[in-house]
């Protein structure tokens, strides 16, 4: 029991070495990104695609979000945005929660300015562990 405790308590750096910062890093990265782009031709898949990324009460606020503000005035205006993220760092790790930082570019389209539009951003993007999994909780501009 002593060692199990060692291991599973007191080795918290074993859950928060190199690959757990790369997983959430990536995890950060890959998630603003589709929480940032969409197509008012594939709406629900990209939302979908989105919302794999989420958990807790960020998944509820923004599905709601997405459901009553941006689907509906996307598909009005034909709104269209790609994001990238062009640079991000993990800010603070531990065992089962991780706070990245990440910028991006988003490439917005709609119907009444046809022209692309890039914006710049940062967003401090929190991540908890659910299941052996990073997921996002919290995405606060900054």
């Amino acid at each position: 029991a002593a060692i199990g405790l060692y291991f599973g308590q007191y080795r918290i750096d074993v859950r928060t070495d190199d690959t757990a910062a790369r997983e959430a890093l990536e995890v950060a990265s890959t998630g603003s990104a589709a929480l940032l782009s969409y197509s008012p031709d594939s709406l629900d898949e990209d939302f979908a695609t989105a919302r794999s990324f989420l958990t807790g009460d960020f998944l509820s606020y923004y599905t709601e979000f997405t459901d009553r503000v941006v689907a509906p005035a996307a598909r009005e205006k034909s709104v269209a945005t790609t994001a990238s993220v062009v640079r991000a760092a993990v800010s603070d790790l531990q065992a089962d929660a991780a706070t990245v930082l990440v910028f991006t570019d988003q490439v917005i389209t709609n119907s009444e300015q046809p022209d692309p539009t890039t914006t710049s951003s940062s967003v401090l993007v929190s991540l908890i562990r659910v299941d052996g999994r990073w997921l996002i909780s919290a995405f606060d501009p900054v």
